[in-house]
């Protein structure tokens, strides 16, 4: 009788490990609580990775029959709590996929099997093109503008795969394309860094080595990553580490490269027996490529660059093993790409032949899947792009040579996985961060601001909750702006929204809470067209708003009146409306928008045009009235980014007069007096002012200097 095989007692996916003896879920050895009825949903998904498990097949296996009403709710929580543990979301799922009417599939490789998948339409979606021209966010336009996202081509959309301070560089996929290895500085001048692992869609990455060097590069068999190191000899180390982390294993040592161009130094040939390193057998030899056993760290010279030359480097084995593409540098920082035949031995068939002549600068080939086309940085050495190359096969010479100006300037370092993914570095663009100021009363402050919420993107218009626990704002780090929402310390950030439209990227922004904190209300452009929405605070679809939701909302200190502004009168006034039932009131006659009751419940404070001076962001003044309506008196006669950086607090406004540099001024309610109270420095003020509940902490944008470093980009679908 033949035997069966075992079923596996430990399921692995991505940074997960699923013990189905002990009914533990672990993420790096840190087990993550998941109660009994949504575990077993989880492992009948695994179970048949990349198949649609029904409704119907869940119940029968996990209810009983006459659960017929609680199935329904049951399933649903089973599987947002799953999404909670595994760090995934509805909208742009890593794991548990919706299948709308029919049930749910498990998307990500287990156990090293890919899942089978259908592509995922929800997060292409989320990366489409905008014009920031559409914007139609009173006071936002004007420092957006600069940083609009450049026009894609083909299809092909590149969003940020990692956004943290720093340098992230040089990307490296795992065999079945899920995980990317990367060097990163870890945002800290000065740190060594180190090689880390990050499962595509989830945070945060791992480090699994630290090194000042960097350049890794994954095994093809998925167990190891080869990384370049410093040695006491004053040579670089190739080190080898378990993907998963663990000992570092040098395999041999190659000449430094402080004086190379930068580019990618060790590939893998697909038999995995061996690699290519750069290495010289005398320092005043050129650099070559050389052969280096995998097991022993034997080395055997490969190429024969030109005496005199700066040599060769950046090396990538064609997917079959039979070609290798490397830079030949005549001098440094210029040089072309040439390939050269390889027998079943890896021995050279030919002289390499060069490929291009063209461009000043030449790095980093990368094969595409199919093995026609070569990607690789090229331009001019300081300012740098993608390019591809078609290699006609078997002739081994040139083909048709385009842009990619997808990617855009300041690129390099290309990666290809076996799917299609691309990967690539980018010079970061302009930053901004949203900052922490502890207030010390209508008094000037002690302590400077922190920064509280970063990316190397731009975060703005924030505002904390009702209850002071969490904060809403605004961020493109994603690749499009988009509404996330946070811990009021700015830990565990999750997006909200993930809004396309089919004349671009729209651009949300301004997002508010519900007086009961259970919505959060925002301004977006969907297909050009400006309007209001509305989103659960936990996340969901958003919905289009109210009147009385969208335009600005706030409540009353008794809870018993519901404000906001409405042009249903012909132009923007303020109203109130009871909160339960009963008529919207108008409460100002002259113009008014965005009202905040005063904490004795008497006066409305809200926003009008005015006739100051303004920078480019504009401003408004700030008036109140009675909030029963009556005369109606301006308080403050200029407030930047269209009025938008003010914030009420118990005793009086938190406001920025649209100075330079900027500074937070108050307007005291008993005095009716104006003290600077803190100085911004020297960075730009970006829009939305926010006060905690209790009066501690003022949330506001600032815009960083352009500063270096790089982020890392992904492109779905790359052929």
């Amino acid at each position: 009788m033949s035997s069966q095989p075992t079923a596996p007692r430990v399921i692995r996916f991505g940074l997960f490990e699923l013990d189905l003896q002990t009914g533990e879920l672990r993420k790096q050895d840190r087990e993550i609580k998941l109660q009994d009825q949504p575990f077993q949903v989880l492992v009948l998904l695994l179970r048949r990775p990349g198949e649609v498990v029904t409704r119907e097949e869940l119940r029968n296996a996990l209810w009983s029959t006459d659960t017929f009403v609680e199935f329904d709710q049951g399933l649903n929580t089973a599987i947002k709590k799953i999404r909670l543990a595994l760090g995934d979301s509805a909208d742009n799922p890593r794991f548990v996929e919706t299948i709308p009417r029919k049930g749910y599939r498990f998307i990500a490789p287990v156990n090293g099997h890919a899942a089978t998948a259908k592509p995922q339409r929800a997060f292409r979606s989320l990366w489409v093109a905008v014009a920031l021209a559409a914007i139609a966010i009173a006071g936002m336009a004007g420092w957006l503008l600069g940083n609009r996202s450049r026009p894609l081509e083909g299809g092909l959309v590149a969003v940020p795969l990692t956004t943290y301070l720093g340098n992230e560089g040089y990307p490296t996929f795992s065999p079945d394309g899920s995980q990317v290895a990367f060097h990163w500085d870890g945002g800290k001048p000065g740190a060594a860094g180190g090689i880390y692992v990050k499962v595509i869609g989830l945070e945060p990455p791992v480090l699994v080595a630290k090194t000042t060097h960097g350049y890794p590069a994954w095994s093809p068999d998925g167990r190891f990553i080869a990384f370049l190191g410093p040695v006491p000899s004053g040579n670089c180390g190739v080190f080898l580490v378990p993907a998963v982390g663990g000992a570092v294993r040098k395999l041999t040592e190659i000449a430094s490269e402080e004086s190379w161009t930068p580019g990618h130094y060790v590939a893998w040939h697909p038999n995995k027996k061996w690699l290519v390193a750069v290495d010289k057998l005398t320092p005043a030899d050129s650099s070559a490529l050389f052969l280096v056993s995998s097991e022993t760290g034997e080395k055997r010279k490969l190429t024969s660059p030109p005496k005199g030359s700066a040599g060769d480097q950046c090396p990538a084995f064609r997917p079959d093993g039979h070609a290798i593409v490397f830079v030949r540098y005549p001098i440094p920082g210029q040089g072309d790409l040439h390939i050269v035949e390889l027998a079943d031995d890896l021995n050279p068939l030919a002289e390499p032949r060069r490929l291009t002549s063209d461009l000043p600068y030449a790095a980093d080939p990368a094969w595409t899947a199919d093995g026609r086309s070569v990607v690789f940085t090229g331009g001019e050495y300081q300012r740098t792009i993608l390019w591809r190359l078609e290699i006609q096969f078997p002739v081994w010479r040139p083909g048709r040579l385009e842009r990619l100006a997808f990617a855009g300037d300041g690129t390099s370092a290309p990666a290809i996985s076996r799917q299609g993914r691309l990967a690539f570095m980018r010079a970061q663009p302009t930053d901004a961060d949203i900052w922490r100021l502890e207030l010390n009363g209508e008094r000037p402050v002690g302590k400077p601001a922190v920064r509280l919420i970063s990316s190397t993107r731009i975060e703005h218009t924030p505002t904390y909750s009702p209850d002071g626990k969490r904060i809403a704002f605004a961020s493109n780090r994603s690749g499009s702006h988009q509404i996330w929402v946070s811990d009021s310390d700015g830990g565990n950030p999750m997006q909200l929204t993930s809004l396309g439209g089919s004349n671009g990227e729209p651009v949300t922004a301004s997002p508010r809470w519900s007086p009961d904190g259970r919505w959060i209300y925002f301004d977006s452009t969907i297909d050009a067209r400006p309007g209001v929405y509305a989103i659960s605070a936990d996340g969901g679809r958003p919905r289009p708003a109210t009147e009385s939701e969208g335009a600005w909302t706030s409540a009353s200190r008794d809870g018993q009146w519901i404000y906001f502004d409405s042009d249903r009168s012909g132009e923007s006034q303020v109203w109130k409306k009871p909160a339960k039932d009963g008529s919207a009131v108008q409460v100002t006659q002259h113009g008014g928008e965005k009202p905040f009751e005063s904490p004795d419940g008497r006066f409305l404070y809200y926003e009008k045009p005015t006739d100051a001076p303004c920078g480019p962001d504009g401003c408004a003044s700030i008036w109140k009235v009675p909030v029963g309506g009556g005369i109606e008196q301006q308080m403050i006669k200029s407030v930047s980014c269209g009025g938008m950086n003010f914030a009420i607090g118990d005793r009086g406004v938190y406001f920025n007069p649209d100075d330079d540099p900027p500074t937070v001024q108050f307007l005291n309610f008993a005095t009716n007096h104006i003290e600077k109270i803190a100085n911004l420095g020297k960075k730009f003020l970006g829009c939305g002012f926010s006060l905690s509940r209790d009066g501690h902490w003022l949330i506001y944008p600032l815009i960083e200097p352009k500063t270096t470093g790089s982020d890392l980009m992904l492109v779905e679908n790359f052929r």
